[in-house]
């Protein structure tokens, strides 16, 4: 039985225990007090390193989340002209981060849109604030949500005269041109410490635009050192530089009244004798403050009792804080010292509870996680969401384009519908990029085997590109060696997608003389299995030597210079790589500057037990057109795809929901249903699903559904919902791809 992942993490921590408590019975049997003294520092400064390794995790999705909302801002992907998506994606960083107190964005002209955490009205409640300049002038609008999100008032503050460019966040980020950590503060609203990280957001022409700001709550580092067992009457604490206390395991004691605000308690302030003494043991320099630049380990005593303590640097200078930690010598010297054998018999026991403690360390790591892959699993379904937002205007946009390549133009229009094709096309590929190493990375990309046609994927792949290898006048030559068995078994999409990514990287350097794609049986054989190898050979530009050991990596590329003659994101070998290895293979480069590539993947492919079906062929009563129902919410989307449809002499009828198609198919007689699968009102699984309900009742044959969505890597879940459907097509559609689906539905 293989042990469970807690397990795993308990067993080492505990034999690291037990090496130690070994190594305290010899020390204790010696009676060295150099030893002990060490094992003590080695204790304090095991748990300085936990405290701080704890508490900047604690902080870093701050960090994370501003930088995060600072590019999408920055890319206009989130802006302050559309708050409802702002606001909507404010919202979301507050569930996934419960430390987060507040995230808001200010903007140079005063706008200022903010969520917030807010007990006032409920326990667990929210507010949003939004400052909005309008002609008639400025607007504040309030909005109260409760704890389930939902809206429980909204109202205006005529007499609001916040500014966001007067605030210190905003001032401080402007002025350093780069993200910045504000020291630790009481918040007004919430009484409580925390701090927040501000990020200064620019245009294209260098211009600000404005300020992304976080707070970040900071009382749970207290009640993380109120659990923290340092020793018998040990204790731990933190500050920053300037003697401010940050964390404490009594957080009454570090909030001091300050006429009537709240600020926080000086170390010298602090109603611990025993914390004073040891900052105060510590060395000063010349301007009187001490000297922490690494952990410092000091003694002292105190009514007659001998102490030892140590204050550590965070190694982050973002946060110029200090753990102090200190405790009794006799917690760890005094039964030692009267009892050699009875220390024995302690380390001993302690070495069973450390296994106890290291299970209980195990179990909170282990739904420590468990919580991470849930906030990954809440990215993923970001990025999906933003997926199908950008996809929705690229389909009228791509579909516009292809109207356009259709109608008389002049020469200089062409040239603009060129680049805005090729625009378009950059686009989709790196959203298809990008979601598809968000997938390698939350570990969602699965391979599918399946029997194949081996020379009609190379077949497929080499024609995608072939075309523009010509127009660059290069000799594309594609071979598959005759030995090489066509019937196999494995996951052609994968191998066309690694292909094609190949091709398409040597077309794009390689500017005379020639592409050769191989694919050869290599050495090694297995009864059911085949090992091949796939070459894709250039005469291109070559890749430097420096250089071929990264290129694998994401947003690698040859070119790394600002100014680059070629585009990209430098994720398609990264993705590459990721795919062979899914498929159990390897990937390979060798290159010589100014002369080419060669790029190699093996993979070892099963020998399909039975010949893959092809196409039947149409029947001789096919319809000279279709009834065609198309459902999308998007009046872009719906004008482009029927003037397809028109325009290849097949009947449309538009519907904006899913509510909208069970009407219109229940009182309609059609031969395809197009469903788009996010809509409001009722979205495309549930319409589909009733419209087969509908089917069986009346026991109609199932016309064929066809999903149109913008995810291009169904998970799990989302397979089995797409199960009633026909087929799906992806956005952004081509005419040729919606044309030929059309064809075959009015063969069949």
């Amino acid at each position: 039985m293989k042990p469970t992942s807690t397990w795993r993490l308990v067993l080492p921590y505990t034999g690291l225990i037990l090496v130690f408590a070994v190594a305290l019975m010899l020390s204790s049997t010696l009676t060295s007090r150099q030893t002990l003294l060490l094992h003590a520092r080695n204790i304090m400064q095991n748990i300085a390193s936990y405290t701080i390794d704890k508490s900047s995790n604690y902080l870093v999705p701050a960090r994370d989340a501003a930088q995060l909302t600072m590019g999408l801002a920055k890319s206009n992907i989130l802006s302050s002209s559309d708050v409802e998506t702002m606001e909507s994606y404010f919202y979301e960083q507050l569930f996934i981060y419960p430390q987060f107190s507040g995230i808001y964005y200010g903007t140079a002209n005063g706008e200022f849109i903010m969520a917030s955490r807010y007990n006032k009205y409920e326990k667990g409640g929210f507010y949003t604030k939004i400052i909005s300049q309008e002609e008639l002038g400025r607007k504040t609008s309030l909005i109260f949500r409760g704890k389930d999100f939902r809206v429980t008032e909204r109202r205006f503050d005529p007499t609001d005269t916040y500014d966001p460019r007067e605030r210190p966040w905003f001032k401080t980020a402007q002025e350093a041109s780069k993200p910045i950590w504000t020291s630790p503060y009481v918040f007004f609203t919430s009484k409580k410490p925390g701090i927040t990280t501000a990020n200064p957001v620019y245009g294209p022409n260098g211009k600000l635009r404005g300020v992304i700001g976080v707070d970040i709550a900071i009382d749970e580092l207290s009640t993380f050192l109120s659990k923290l067992k340092v020793s018998e009457h040990g204790l731990a604490f933190i500050m920053d530089r300037s003697g401010d206390v940050i964390a404490y395991p009594d957080m009454s004691k570090i909030r001091q009244p300050n006429g009537d605000t709240i600020r926080l308690t000086r170390i010298d302030e602090l109603d611990d004798p025993l914390a004073r003494m040891a900052y105060e043991s510590l060395e000063l320099d010349e301007t009187g403050k001490p000297l922490l630049e690494e952990p410092v380990f000091t003694s002292f005593a105190l009514n007659g009792e001998n102490y030892h303590a140590m204050f550590a640097p965070f190694s982050n200078p973002q946060w110029p804080w200090v753990i102090g930690i200190y405790l009794p010598e006799n917690d760890y010297l005094g039964t030692l010292k009267r009892n050699g054998l009875l220390n024995i018999g302690i380390s001993v026991i302690a070495v069973l509870l450390a296994g106890l403690l290291g299970l209980a360390v195990a179990r909170r790591i282990d739904s420590a996680r468990k919580a991470a892959e849930a906030a990954d699993h809440a990215k993923s379904r970001f990025l999906a969401r933003m997926s199908h937002e950008i996809r929705t205007p690229m389909n009228a946009l791509l579909g516009a384009s292809e109207l356009l390549h259709e109608t008389e133009l002049s020469p200089e229009q062409q040239r603009y519908l060129k680049l805005f094709s090729n625009a378009g096309e950059v686009l989709h590929e790196l959203v298809n990029d990008v979601l598809d190493l968000a997938k390698i990375e939350a570990r969602e990309l699965r391979v599918h085997l399946a029997p194949f046609h081996l020379r009609e994927t190379i077949n497929n792949s080499c024609s995608v590109l072939s075309l523009g290898a010509q127009k660059k006048g290069l000799d594309f030559r594609c071979f598959v060696a005759p030995t090489v068995p066509d019937h196999l078994e494995g996951d052609a999409i994968r191998i066309k997608q690694v292909l094609v990514n190949l091709i398409g990287n040597a077309t794009k350097f390689t500017h005379t003389g020639s592409i050769d794609v191989r694919v050869e049986r290599a050495s090694s054989e297995h009864e059911d299995q085949v090992t091949l190898d796939f070459s894709v050979t250039d005469t291109g530009i070559g890749i430097p030597d420096h250089m071929q050991g990264k290129v694998f990596e994401n947003f690698s590329q040859v070119e790394d210079s600002p100014i680059r003659s070629t585009g990209g994101t430098g994720l398609g070998l990264a993705i590459c790589r990721h795919l062979v290895e899914l498929m159990g293979g390897t990937i390979t480069l060798e290159s010589t500057p100014g002369q080419g590539s060669c790029f190699l993947f093996r993979l070892s492919l099963g020998k399909a037990k039975t010949e893959v079906e092809g196409t039947p062929p149409p029947l001789a009563d096919a319809r000279p057109f279709l009834r065609v129902l198309l459902v999308d919410d998007d009046e872009s989307n719906r004008l482009i795809m029927s003037m397809f449809i028109t325009g290849a002499g097949h009947q449309v009828t538009l519907t904006t929901d899913g509510e909208e198609a069970i009407a219109a198919f229940a009182s309609g007689d059609f031969d395809l249903v197009l469903m788009d699968i996010e809509m409001p009102v009722m979205d495309g699984y549930e319409a589909t699903h009733r419209i087969r309900d509908h089917e069986s009742k009346h026991s109609l044959a199932p016309t064929p559904i066809v999903a149109l969505t913008a995810h291009t890597l169904p998970d799990t879940e989302e397979r089995d919902q797409l199960s009633e459907f026909s087929e799906c097509l992806t956005k952004p559609i081509k005419k040729g791809d919606l044309l030929a689906m059309l064809d075959r539905y009015a063969s069949a």
